[in-house]
């Protein structure tokens, strides 16, 4: 975690000021090869001085020791064939524990191996050797490939004054995610942090779920290290330009986002992740509330926190208007600090309707779905622990490389997968999986007066909209029970 003490050389990057300690000591010892164009077939050693302050080929001198280069190319092979970091550790280790203790070969780390990795992919990733160069090139490459490209400038701005270590803003959007775009009605934004090697670096990433897969799909990225709105301003009005009109955003209480998303859709509503706004209500509680006269502090917390989650999930418009006052009246006169701070932050703000952003009844028809940004954070979380390998100091030209290549083909991949079915179930399949039981069930009882069985696999349903309603449907076996949720006015 970042803290006050940490350094940062001129380039943003964190310094690392505690190291292993030095192998240079102070060793005089020198070996010297020659050789004599009168005589090319002789080699002549000359040993010039003795060892001094260690023991060669000692148990000490291991951790000084380079790899061989049999060991090096042998890694940069198994690398090549796509093993991951671990399994190539793993299998050399095995193959190397044969060697003696004092042999630096026999002491594989996964270091080793990371670092062999990372120069590698980095060799495949970058098109030049600064970041920023390399970065514009590619994305250069990728707008020749159908790609929308947005870069961040001021007015008589070229793009390489944008993209430098300390000021830079871009994002791209691959043809696969632009497609997406026309069913992007429900969308989660957020940001992640400690992705690159810059200081201040954020990936921002908009994920949207996937109606076949049943899991977050994200649909476009912005890399930046301007935490103010300016860029998402910019990224947002670019989006704006090929298609992107989202319905709702799911954010974290972001004033940044949230102010950036009312200026580009303004009919757009927005919801505040009701799981952090929860905590933040519980740290308040914690820190703010405090006993009242006939109560301890624990007694006055345990009353409050029931009416809070009472107002959070209320469904019903006016009965949430009624509860709200009287909330803020029965409270304002025992605690007084939390209800200051309650109104302020999730009453008052944005023209006082900022409750609109956190209650259930503002939002019905996807408040199940989209209640948390869990879909973006579980997105996160796998690009951080799977592709990233939870290591921070990547170059920005390898992360995009990570998600043009890798993450876009695994995204791919299992979308196609669940819409075959394929495997493990998909939440959608699961979803039919779970009425066909019940259709199965159903079809060996004896049927409802209103349904009448004309031949094997098809029924005469009679209207349920009223008793005097003669309507009746002719429908097969599947549609009747296995969709039965697409099917709402029937109830078996």
């Amino acid at each position: 975690e970042s803290n006050e003490d940490d350094e940062y050389d001129e380039d943003g990057i964190k310094r690392r000021p505690i190291q292993k300690r030095s192998k240079y000591i102070g060793c005089k010892a020198n070996l010297m090869v020659y050789c004599y164009e009168e005589d090319e077939e002789k080699v002549y050693f000359q040993y010039i001085n003795e060892h001094t302050l260690h023991v060669p080929g000692s148990i000490e001198d291991v951790q000084f020791l380079p790899k061989s280069k049999e060991l090096h190319e042998q890694i940069l092979e198994e690398l090549r064939k796509g093993y991951n970091v671990r399994d190539v550790r793993q299998y050399l280790q095995r193959e190397y524990n044969l060697h003696s203790n004092t042999n630096r070969d026999s002491h594989i780390n996964t270091i080793d191996v990371y670092n062999i990795f990372v120069k590698y992919r980095q060799e495949l990733c970058s098109r030049h050797t600064n970041d920023f160069k390399s970065i514009e090139r590619r994305l250069t490459e990728l707008k020749q490939n159908g790609y929308h490209i947005w870069i961040d400038t001021s007015e008589g701005q070229e793009s390489q004054q944008r993209l430098n270590s300390n000021d830079f803003a871009f994002d791209f959007v691959a043809p696969w995610q632009i497609n997406y775009f026309s069913q992007a009605r429900f969308v989660s934004l957020d940001a992640t942090h400690d992705v690159s090697k810059y200081k201040d670096g954020v990936l921002y990433t908009m994920v949207i779920r996937d109606s076949v897969a049943g899991r977050g799909v994200p649909i476009t990225y912005l890399f930046t290290n301007d935490l103010s709105s300016r860029p998402l301003l910019g990224w947002f009005h670019s989006l704006s330009s090929i298609g992107l009109n989202p319905q709702r955003f799911t954010i974290d209480r972001s004033l940044p986002e949230d102010n950036a998303i009312i200026q580009v859709w303004p009919s757009c509503s927005i919801q505040h992740c009701i799981w952090h706004v929860m905590r933040a209500w519980m740290q308040n509680v914690q820190s703010k509330v405090h006993g009242s006269i006939g109560g301890t502090p624990a007694q006055a917390k345990a009353h409050i926190r029931p009416h809070l989650k009472a107002l959070m999930y209320e469904k019903n418009r006016k009965r949430f208007h009624n509860l709200l006052n009287t909330f803020i009246t029965e409270f304002s006169h025992s605690q007084p600090e939390f209800i200051t701070y309650f109104k302020t932050y999730y009453v008052d703000m944005w023209d006082g309707k900022a409750s609109e952003r956190w209650n259930v009844s503002y939002q019905p028809e996807v408040f199940h779905a989209m209640q948390t940004n869990n879909y973006v954070e579980s997105w996160h979380n796998q690009l951080k622990s799977c592709y990233l390998k939870r290591k921070r100091m990547h170059r920005l030209d390898v992360l995009v490389e990570v998600l043009v290549e890798e993450v876009a083909f695994d995204i791919k991949q299992e979308v196609s997968r669940l819409s075959v079915n394929v495997g493990r179930m998909g939440a959608l399949e699961r979803r039919f999986r779970v009425n066909e039981i019940k259709a199965e069930k159903e079809k060996r009882m004896p049927s409802p007066s209103n349904i009448i069985r004309l031949v094997d696999e098809e029924y005469s349903v009679q209207s349920f909209e009223n008793n005097t309603n003669d309507t009746t449907y002719n429908v097969s076996y599947f549609c009747l029970f296995s969709r039965l949720y697409f099917l709402p006015s029937i109830n078996i």
